[in-house]
């Protein structure tokens, strides 16, 4: 896995959401910028519809209540209805990308981290959503721990 470069990395905490908390209700949209190589991770209650593009490029991830305790379920989209771009390269591009997206979500949310170590025991689980049964799949993508 590649290192990330930190001073790449951008976070915006919305609405009630702060770097410490709360956990429940937590979703990130992490999009990114092709010319510059800057990752944009916005922590908030809803999904930062605003930033969606055309492309469909970003990724969305949420905590959500898993066995004991949390696990982060996100999605990303492949192909459909408005969707530009070979469903083949995007599902490679997203499967290859999958963990600097990780990297920037725990980079940008390393004080939540800090405040509740055991939290990086979480599990991560990316849908990547197709209309192909060969690219609809969910994907485990380890803990977010393997992210520092």
């Amino acid at each position: 896995m590649k290192k990330l470069d930190s001073q790449k990395v951008f976070v915006q905490y919305r609405d009630i959401m702060e770097p410490y908390g709360p956990v429940k209700g937590r979703l990130y949209t992490i999009t990114h910028s092709d010319i510059t190589a800057e990752l944009f991770v916005f922590v908030a209650p809803e999904y930062a519809a605003d930033q969606f593009t055309k492309m469909h490029d970003e990724v969305k991830i949420a905590w959500e209540l898993y066995n004991e305790g949390f696990a982060l379920i996100g999605s990303v989209i492949v192909d459909g209805e408005g969707v530009t771009g070979d469903p083949a390269i995007r599902n490679k591009i997203f499967y290859n990308e999958m963990p600097t997206a990780l990297q920037a979500l725990r980079q940008a949310d390393r004080f939540l981290f800090e405040k509740e170590p055991d939290l990086d025991h979480t599990p991560v689980y990316i849908q990547f959503i197709s209309d192909n049964p060969e690219y609809n799949k969910t994907y485990d993508f380890g803990v977010i721990g393997m992210y520092q």
